[in-house]
């Protein structure tokens, strides 16, 4: 049985968000920025709740049909739990009922987790940002993504 709850996060959820961005980023976005995304009318935010605890998180921004995942997160000691694919799967549903049918997304070079997470669900590459990262040894290529059909793969 499934105990996740998942659903929108609001700005009351900001301590939550912020909290979350902070184990999830370095550097993490600002309580300024966070705010801008939970309460601005063309952007989407979800959490995925355990137990009373955020512990994973989506950020989106949507015009017209199209939507671009910003920023997806889960808290470090709750990843390889399948937090983020349940996580997108619902992102995947709300978009559908918001009528946006195209999702692009950008993702580090060397997240082959996530690049493969995104594959399953449907997604291919369209091209390379070259150094778009920052590290600590210099910059890393983010991979761009976008996925046209955002029906389920179980679902085609």
């Amino acid at each position: 049985m499934n105990n996740n709850r998942l659903r929108p996060l609001t700005a009351a959820e900001l301590p939550r968000l912020s909290e979350l961005e902070t184990c999830c980023f370095a550097p993490p976005w600002s309580d300024a920025q966070l705010l801008s995304y939970l309460s601005g009318k063309r952007y989407l935010c979800y959490g995925i709740w355990q137990a009373g605890r955020l512990n994973g998180f989506a950020l989106l921004s949507t015009v017209l049909d199209e939507a671009e995942l910003l920023q997806v997160g889960v808290r470090p000691d709750c990843r390889g739990q399948g937090l983020a694919s349940e996580l997108m799967r619902y992102v995947h549903e709300e978009l559908q009922s918001c009528g946006v049918n195209r999702n692009m997304l950008e993702v580090r070079s060397s997240n082959d987790a996530a690049r493969k997470l995104y594959v399953r669900l449907g997604y291919q590459e369209d091209g390379i940002r070259k150094g778009y990262y920052p590290t600590d040894s210099g910059r890393e290529d983010a991979i761009l993504m976008s996925c046209n059909n955002l029906t389920l793969p179980s679902e085609r």
